[in-house]
């Protein structure tokens, strides 16, 4: 069952760097912190800020070569049809299993707009995007391997199974949480605690900060920094 949207959106109260000191200290190893490769999926628009979000997939493969993909726009309701059954906010997530490295973008401004009606307010791909400037002015936050021009075919293969992007599998209904410094999976048993166990790891940081910048500083100081106190 997932976790009702306060308590999602709550999250959007910290940085996604946060978001991880948080799942750390609710004993999450290194090991299984699952946050997209940064050499894969970065995010476009950093000034929109941070985006929190149940996974809606999509796998696609995009192509210059052969025929147009089939059919107009408008018979692609039954593919975005299955966002609406991810509960809300919502991310699309994208995997181009095609030449993902190549210049043909997954999406721009039309695409986007279409996304932010169905309550999308990010999108999540491996490949390039386009129209940045548009997909800003909707609010629309995209993480994704870069700008591109387009021009090409977008085939998309399969809507709603699991999906590998940045080296993390993400299913739909998974959360997301991402901002400037990526996109991160966080698992949904976590979600009500990770506000406090944040809280209780910035505490920890502001002690540490503070003696760093103490005229009083010494080694000492800054190691006893760690461990002393409620944090």
């Amino acid at each position: 069952m997932a976790p009702d949207r306060t308590a999602v959106e709550r999250l959007l109260d910290f940085s996604t760097p946060s978001i991880l000191n948080g799942l750390k200290r609710l004993g999450c190893h290194p090991s299984q912190l699952d946050s997209l490769d940064r050499n894969v999926v970065g995010c476009i628009s950093p000034a929109l800020g941070r985006r929190v979000g149940f996974a809606a997939t999509r796998k696609v493969a995009t192509r210059r070569d052969g025929p147009p993909s089939s059919g107009p726009p408008g018979r692609s309701a039954p593919m975005d049809r299955h966002i609406l059954e991810v509960p809300e906010p919502r991310f699309l997530v994208a995997q181009n299993v095609g030449d993902w490295t190549g210049p043909v973008c997954i999406w721009g401004e039309v695409a986007a707009s279409l996304l932010t009606a169905l309550g999308c307010t990010a999108g999540v791909t491996n490949g390039p995007v386009r129209d940045i400037d548009e997909m800003e002015a909707i609010g629309f936050q995209t993480f994704a391997n870069g700008p591109g021009v387009g021009g090409g075919f977008v085939d998309v293969l399969e809507v709603g199974e699991p999906v590998t992007v940045g080296g993390v599998t993400v299913a739909s209904g998974d959360l997301l949480h991402g901002d400037r410094h990526g996109v991160v999976k966080v698992p949904l048993h976590l979600v009500d605690e990770l506000p406090d166990a944040i809280r209780a790891h910035e505490e920890v940081e502001a002690r540490v900060i503070g003696v760093c910048r103490s005229a009083d500083f010494s080694l000492e100081a800054y190691a006893a920094a760690w461990t002393s106190g409620p944090g």
